[in-house]
């Protein structure tokens, strides 16, 4: 049935698949990040042992909410992609370019996955620089500073979603760059490689790699632009927490000329101009060079691996559809004959 191979069902299995693997593997370098943009990195990060410790430390709120997340995000861009499309073929919406058509998909999908995905964000990245004393036993464990944190915003859970306008804003603008751009670029190089080896470009193989090499550089290129703004959110969201942006100066680091202060009211301009006052212009940039390399990584495996899935599954499912239609005609055929 041609239902079941329609946009929105094969995506579901395929966003989740992309997501758990991407978060698996850039996890660690995500913390590292967070970390390395943390107001007071250098009081607590600058020796290895405790930089490189615990990176997994926020994975289990970045887990339970990350697919479903992905999924609406997926769900909502591929849906609305397709009703574009239809009403183009209809003859509807014939002046509106497809750039334009792949943003506002894009921004849409990205408002709806922003609110499921900030409160995970917001435990996570306290998670990640979490200090905080804990038995042997728990803090081996790999929730064990995601439950001190969960804890602390047990009374205001309404913090939660602190940064989650500056989230969408964040995350829109990137967005919207990265999905225009990866997929000009994809269905151009599609369409060179098809030129080239028509059996290639339609094979699953060959438009993985097309995506995967899309992705990479469309999401590369679009977080070395956005890297202030993330420094900001980052600081934003660790601001909320009652423990985990300020600290006092340890014995090895007596000289610091200036502190990092938390901004008694927490907006975007507050938070910038602290991060201004105590690490001058390069605090904005702080982590650039991993962001663009975790980004370039993570955007190829999770775009490649979401498109790979998504065409496995699609076929998958139009071929059990078409083994059931034959075989729901083939009884018939016989029940015919024995009537």
């Amino acid at each position: 049935m041609s239902s079941t191979s329609g946009p929105g069902i094969e995506v579901w299995p395929a966003s989740a698949l992309a997501a758990l693997s991407v978060d698996v593997v850039t996890h660690p370098i995500d913390t590292l990040i967070t970390r390395m943009q943390s107001p007071t990195y250098a009081l607590q990060y600058q020796t290895s042992n405790v930089l490189f410790r615990g990176l997994y430390q926020g994975f289990g709120p970045t887990l339970i909410t990350g697919i479903p997340a992905s999924a609406a995000f997926w769900v909502v861009y591929e849906q609305l992609k397709a009703g574009f499309e239809w009403a183009h073929r209809t003859g509807h919406l014939r002046d509106v370019p497809q750039p334009l058509v792949h943003v506002a998909s894009s921004a849409i999908g990205e408002i709806v996955s922003c609110a499921i995905m900030n409160p995970a964000e917001v435990l996570k990245q306290n998670a990640q620089v979490s200090t905080a004393s804990l038995p042997r036993e728990k803090s081996s464990a790999l929730g064990g500073h995601t439950m001190t944190v969960m804890k602390r915003f047990a009374a205001h859970p309404t913090k939660l979603w602190t940064g989650y306008s500056m989230m969408v804003a964040a995350h829109l603008p990137g967005t919207c760059i990265t999905m225009g751009t990866y997929e000009y670029l994809k269905s151009t190089w599609l369409e060179r490689l098809r030129e080239k080896d028509p059996e290639a470009a339609a094979s699953i193989t060959g438009q993985v790699k097309v995506a995967a090499m899309s992705a990479g550089v469309a999401a590369g290129c679009t977080s070395a632009l956005l890297v202030p703004i993330d420094v900001i959110k980052t600081r934003m969201r660790l601001s909320v927490s009652g423990g985990s942006t300020s600290a006092a100066p340890s014995t090895k680091h007596l000289e610091a000329p200036r502190v990092w202060q938390t901004p008694s009211r927490i907006n975007f301009l507050s938070v910038a101009r602290e991060t201004l006052r105590v690490d001058g212009l390069r605090g904005l940039f702080r982590g650039a060079v991993l962001t663009f390399l975790t980004a370039t990584i993570g955007g190829a495996m999770y775009i490649g691996c979401y498109e790979g899935s998504k065409l496995y599954f699609r076929r998958a499912l139009r071929g059990s559809d078409g083994e059931n239609d034959e075989t729901n005609s083939n009884n018939m055929v016989d029940h015919d004959r024995i009537l």
